[in-house]
């Protein structure tokens, strides 16, 4: 997403991001809010068409080269990543708990409500919510696409904490974390994750199975 909206040098429009992704316009907005709410895109007004509403225009605000965002946090993943595995005996399982906190933390970020809090929809579906823990972990970065075939499942192909050049497999367990962290806290019991690895380290499908309990008693 950002990386659409990084393509144009002028604001470019919700309807022109949806295009360029292939995705529906409903489906962009929640990402595009996170960027926002992060401050690697700035949203501006742009001039009305015709008699209808002026829309909102995007625009990347981010750096580019060693100063860049996704640079930063390249740097910061490696210095982790080296530091995790000097300072323990079981580099994967501290790569899985520190994206425990990454979740909760973007959870935070994105001011994703607590799902917990209130009583579940009656109309609650499974491959409905998957759809939108989607949405949420594309604009983390995590490149999460529709399976092909399973509704309640979805392929992430990217990984933000991973080094293109040096791939580490603690970096893809910190996604791992990140991911369990995001479905427990939204999905109140009702599923948990399993990850499907592919031959590919970057990619890994994630599939929400129901546990067949009741959802937890709003807090």
């Amino acid at each position: 997403m950002l990386a659409a909206v990084s393509g144009h040098q002028d604001p470019v429009r919700v309807a022109d991001v949806a295009r360029e992704c292939g995705l529906h316009v409903n489906t962009v907005r929640q990402p595009l809010d996170v960027l926002l709410e992060l401050g690697l895109v700035e949203r501006e007004q742009l001039p009305a068409s015709g008699r209808g509403r002026p829309a909102w225009g995007y625009v990347s605000r981010a750096l580019s080269g060693p100063a860049s965002s996704v640079e930063m946090l390249r740097h910061m993943a490696r210095s982790t990543i080296a530091w995790i595995r000097a300072t323990t005996g079981d580099p994967i399982a501290a790569g899985i708990e520190l994206g425990h906190h990454l979740g909760d933390d973007a959870l935070a970020t994105a001011r994703v409500p607590d799902h917990d809090v209130g009583d579940i929809s009656p109309d609650f579906e499974l491959a409905a919510h998957m759809a939108k823990i989607r949405v949420f972990l594309t604009a983390f970065g995590l490149a999460a696409e529709p399976h092909p075939e399973l509704p309640t499942a979805l392929v992430l192909r990217d990984c933000p904490y991973a080094d293109p050049a040096a791939p580490d497999p603690v970096a893809f367990a910190i996604r791992q974390g990140m991911v369990e962290r995001v479905v427990e806290r939204t999905a109140r019991g009702m599923a948990t994750p399993t990850f499907r690895d592919d031959d590919d380290p970057w990619v890994t499908t994630v599939v929400l199975v129901p546990t067949g309990r009741a959802p937890r008693p709003a807090s």
